[in-house]
């Protein structure tokens, strides 16, 4: 689980992350639609600022076309409401087409599957359970990207396990959160692992470099010589 404050750039930590590892990968996208995650692969890409890569979807599809199908191990659903029988459903139907299931399955945002009960609380601790079960089944890795607890008491820039959004931290193996300092640089904290050593209450975190005009996410010490940490001019999105 990888989470984080509104704001907190989760979308475009993981955007980079699938961009980097290359896996085949089926990606429940509610929170964003198909064009944001164009232009923002485009512009990681190509390092272009997303304001220029939302025009080139308009004025130069070849281009876009030929640009993003080197991310054709990305199989996406935009569906903004997806119920739990639909992530099954999905991952079946890859199965159908592929031969086999996806080596990863990502939900963003979690807390936006399967409210048909209108027990938000209840649908996502189904989510979790099922997730558990899902990537037993398939063998895929699952990543669920989730909000904290936005709160005076919620711990910055990375929350703490316990200010996890529903309490739902004892089911993942591990979770990540995510968060801005002050000056606006992006920091992530290893607050729950299973199989090694983490710190619940994020005290521990450390710098990413983040550059948001580009959506470009990356290890600290391989930022670009020159390059300057921190907001990158888009205000508002993850």
């Amino acid at each position: 689980m990888l989470a984080g404050l509104p704001g907190s750039h989760k979308t475009r930590i993981v955007l980079n992350a699938l961009v980097n590892m290359r896996t085949p990968t089926l990606a429940f996208s509610t929170d964003s639609d198909a064009d944001t995650v164009a232009s923002r692969l485009l512009a990681i890409n190509t390092r272009t600022a997303t304001s220029v890569t939302e025009e080139w979807l308009r004025t130069e599809p070849d281009k876009c076309k030929r640009l993003l199908a080197q991310y054709d191990f990305l199989t996406w659903c935009f569906r903004p409401d997806p119920s739990l029988d639909d992530v099954w459903l999905e991952a079946y139907a890859y199965h159908e087409r592929e031969g086999r299931y996806p080596d990863q399955i990502v939900v963003d945002i979690a807390s936006d599957i399967g409210h048909d009960t209108g027990d938000e609380w209840g649908s996502l601790r189904d989510l979790l359970r099922q997730s558990k079960v899902l990537a037993r089944e398939t063998g895929a890795h699952v990543l669920l990207v989730h909000h904290a607890s936005d709160s005076e008491r919620t711990k910055r820039p990375c929350p703490r396990r316990s200010d996890i959004h529903g309490k739902v931290a004892a089911i993942p193996e591990l979770i990540v959160t995510c968060g801005l300092t002050q000056l606006g640089e992006l920091h992530v904290a290893c607050v729950k692992n299973r199989h090694a050593k983490a710190d619940a209450d994020a005290n521990n975190h450390f710098p990413m470099t983040l550059d948001a005009e580009t959506s470009f996410v990356s290890d600290y010490v391989n930022a670009p010589r020159g390059f300057q940490p921190g907001w990158g001019g888009e205000d508002g999105w993850e």
